[in-house]
């Protein structure tokens, strides 16, 4: 298979691919376009941390879009990171790529390289045991203390929970064709030689040994190992004599070993004339007519294999196959090359040149650690005891850079923390940094870090847009009223994308069904995030939304709109690009629409009808009016309904569906028949009071906010915050305003109103108790993100409802004050 070109493939949300080196050029304009393309979003390469390093060093030719478009994890292990596995995630699919290709413009395009795929379906099946089995060892390397590497895996989690199923590297499986795999990963117990010779089997020896490699041991120890454990007959290596990488003066000069020259064994794959680097790897150990393939990362070396009692030293990852003989060969047109006719004189085989070293302990010298940006709160994980040291003593400090690595005036206070880590606050900064280093007192500069940005990767991680969340978008475009079809539009735009799965929630508040017992760790609940959250809120910060990369946003954006507020959750909303929003709100050739609306049974060429009777008109309206009020009351019981259930999660698309219900009674809401001068729009149906009528908007404002916020169990209890998270985000905060205001309003115009004498005292102490509960800093409430919402809803539907302002009351209350109405 063409690697560059299995990128393009779609049906898959997520891809985690390993490396030993990495050219970001060629990843991000071979690998991350196509998969993007692709609509695969939900990206993550993992690369050995030195090499990293070296690609990071002079920063010449810098990441664009790490830390923000895919995320860049480091891994290290006592020798080199080296395995080539690719792992592709899809609700109803998942493909398992091993190869011995690195992710760079020659090993994806260049070199002669080798892979085998896997591919597997939701279902339980021999495949799908394969592609878990690589999926759970690509992600042992990612750092869990990431809040970015949490938020990938729980994203590609939820849209495809078999992801949890549990899959061992090692374990054979037979396949429906007859043939037999595992996924083989050198661990602590066994080096990869020892497990490949268990699946062969030694009870005989082997008929013949092929090994392909373009590498190896300067006294072939690798190849010593292979043959111990195998015994094999006759011993085929294929090389190519060309790169002079090949110690032709360590062959035994009696075993029966053949070696054969690569070059011009194929005119599809190689032509005399071809320049192409060799880098393929496979080991074939054939008994009768049966071949036993391992192919992979592994060279022929003992770093990568490993000997008899003891594993190697790499990171290594290779696909084992069980086949009829001869089919691998035949495939790959590398039959001649195992005829005797083809073998070369030792004396033929050039001298083995002596290999350049690449400079890994200086990176690992120079490795600055891990950053992390969450908001305005910078992470960093030190990579060696040494580097801290030299932090804590003041021998370096650290240097933030733009994307063009150059370095930017920013201050960073130091925050206590308990952990691992050190954190920062980033107080001030002339432009968003995207690489971080440490610049030492003598001059001495550590290589780059790319800085993963938490907020920027939730933001790139979504899921496409689909024909009906388009059609939900577009409704928000062109509405300009809170109604019902909000609700509709919130699921549309937040469905779970596989059964069993949660709403992504971006900002890592969330929910668990039992939350006292399975809490996730390092998350808190609403008492215990808001004894510890930091209080103040800068009007300089950047905005916080849980909601960053979910369709959802784009409810929030309306909402805010129609409250008059100017919000970057507009931009922000789906982060799609331009074509992407021209085709979402587009309503199309207004011609168009004239084939489906005959299709329904209207002729826009046809007459209008003539127009109904003043007393017809009238009954319709009334019909109308109580239908609506019937419609927005069912909502209102399914709503309390289901946050009543004790195991009902409570999440950020729960948060953003309450600021919903609130906005929707209240639109529906007016003072009722007592002023025959007040008319009503069609919209409001609620009344505050009415002598024949039962139901009003205040009672309908209680009935939603007591589940929520009051209660042996209440629902705002159930939803959970990240221990790392130090604010409310600007969303949850634009909710409780909501909640708080209309709380307040009700209360208010009950208490204006005498014939709601039985309903004001206990709305009054509804909105004191939610107040209480919240439990808010006066700086909470004078951020943007609540009191603007305050102020906004006072002047849209202040006069609409006949209340007074309730912005400087609601504001000037301290945390555990009553309420505005009281």
């Amino acid at each position: 298979m063409k690697l560059y070109e299995a990128f393009q493939d779609t049906g898959f949300h997520t891809t985690i691919m390993t490396t030993f080196c990495v050219e970001f050029d060629a990843f991000e304009s071979i690998v991350l376009s196509r998969l993007r393309g692709a609509d695969c979003r939900n990206v993550m390469l993992v690369c050995d941390a030195n090499m990293a390093g070296l690609a990071l060093a002079d920063g010449v030719n810098p990441p664009k879009s790490a830390g923000n478009n895919y995320l860049l994890a480091k891994a290290r292990v006592e020798g080199v990171f080296h395995p080539k596995v690719i792992v592709q995630i899809g609700k109803n699919r998942g493909r398992l790529i091993v190869a011995s290709a690195n992710a760079t413009a020659s090993g994806l395009a260049g070199n002669l390289e080798i892979s085998a795929a896997v591919e597997c379906g939701a279902e339980e099946s021999p495949e799908r045991q394969l592609v878990l089995a690589g999926w759970h060892y690509a992600v042992r390397f990612l750092d869990r203390r990431q809040q970015a590497v949490e938020d990938k895996l729980r994203w590609a989690r939820d849209r495809s929970p078999w992801l949890a199923v549990e899959a061992n590297p090692g374990s054979i499986v037979q396949l429906p064709d007859g043939t037999s795999a595992a996924f083989l990963a050198a661990d602590a117990q066994a080096g990869l030689a020892r497990q490949f010779a268990d699946l062969v089997g030694r009870q005989r020896p082997v008929d013949r040994l092929a090994v392909l490699s373009p590498y190896w041991d300067e006294d072939l120890s690798g190849l010593d190992t292979l043959r111990s454990l195998l015994r094999p007959k006759k011993t085929v290596l294929l090389i190519d004599a060309q790169e002079k990488a090949f110690p032709a003066g360590a062959l035994p000069r009696k075993a029966p070993i053949q070696v054969s020259d690569l070059r011009g064994f194929s005119r599809t794959h190689m032509p005399e004339n071809s320049s192409r680097f060799v880098h393929a790897k496979m080991i074939v150990a054939t008994i009768g007519r049966v071949d036993h393939v391992l192919e992979g990362s592994a060279n022929c070396t003992f770093a990568a294999l490993g000997a008899i009692t003891r594993p190697g030293i790499n990171a290594e990852a290779c696909l084992y196959r069980r086949l009829p003989g001869g089919v691998v060969f035949d495939a790959m047109e590398l039959g001649p090359l195992l005829k005797a006719s083809r073998a070369l004189k030792p004396g033929d085989i050039p001298k083995m040149r002596k290999l350049e070293r690449l400079p890994l302990g200086e990176m690992e010298a120079r490795d600055p650690g891990t950053f992390e940006l969450v908001y305005d709160t910078l992470h960093w994980w030190p990579s060696t005891d040494a580097m801290k040291a030299a932090f804590d003593r003041g021998r370096c400090l650290i240097e933030l850079l733009d994307a063009n690595c150059r370095p930017i005036g920013a201050r960073l206070d130091s925050l206590p923390n308990p952990q691992a880590s050190s954190k920062f606050r980033l107080a001030q900064c002339d432009s968003a940094p995207v690489f971080a280093r440490f610049r030492h007192h003598d001059g001495m500069l550590s290589s780059l870090a790319v800085i993963a940005r938490v907020q920027e990767l939730q933001t790139q991680t979504r899921d496409p847009l689909t024909a009906g969340a388009e059609r939900a978008i577009r409704e928000l475009e062109m509405d300009d009223d809170e109604g019902l079809w909000l609700l509709d539009v919130i699921q549309r735009l937040s469905v779970p994308k596989a059964e069993g799965s949660v709403v992504p929630n971006a900002a890592r508040l969330g929910a668990v069904k039992k939350p006292d017992k399975e809490r996730q760790t390092g998350q808190l609940g609403y008492e215990e995030f808001m004894r510890g959250r930091r209080r103040d809120i800068k009007p300089t910060e950047a905005e916080r939304n849980a909601l960053s990369g979910s369709h959802a946003s784009f409810v929030r954006a309306a909402l805010n709109r129609m409250l008059g507020l100017g919000s970057t959750t507009e931009g922000e909303a789906g982060e799609i690009s331009e074509e992407q929003a021209v085709e979402a709100i587009d309503t199309g050739d207004e011609t168009a629409g004239n084939a489906d609306a005959l299709e329904e049974g209207f002729d826009p060429g046809a007459p209008k009808p003539s127009k109904p009777s003043p007393k017809t008109a009238l009954e319709l309206a009334r019909r109308r009016r109580e239908a609506d009020v019937a419609a927005i009351v069912a909502a209102v019981d399914d709503y309390t309904e289901d946050l009543r259930e004790p195991n009902r999660r409570f999440d950020e698309i729960d948060v953003l569906r309450l600021r919903a219900m609130m906005m929707i009674i209240v639109v529906a809401g007016w003072p009722g028949p007592g002023d025959p001068a007040y008319k009503p729009s069609q919209a409001q149906v609620l009344p505050c009071h009415h002598p024949t009528k039962g139901e009003t908007w205040p009672r309908q404002i209680g009935r939603v906010l007591l589940p929520v916020f009051t209660g042996v169990d209440p629902a705002f209890g159930r939803l959970l915050f990240d221990r790392g998270h130090d604010r409310l985000t600007d969303d949850l905060l634009e909710t409780l305003a909501c909640c708080v205001w209309a709380a307040n309003a009700a209360a208010m115009a009950t208490k204006l109103n005498p014939a709601c004498a039985k309903l004001a005292p206990m709305l009054a102490g509804l909105a004191s108790k939610i107040a209480t509960y919240l439990g808010l800093s006066r700086e909470e409430m004078r951020a943007p993100a609540f009191a603007d919402v305050i102020e906004s809803l006072d002047q849209r539907f202040g006069k609409r409802l006949q209340i007074p302002t309730l912005a400087s009351a609601i504001l000037a209350m301290p945390r555990s004050a009553v309420s505005a109405a009281t």
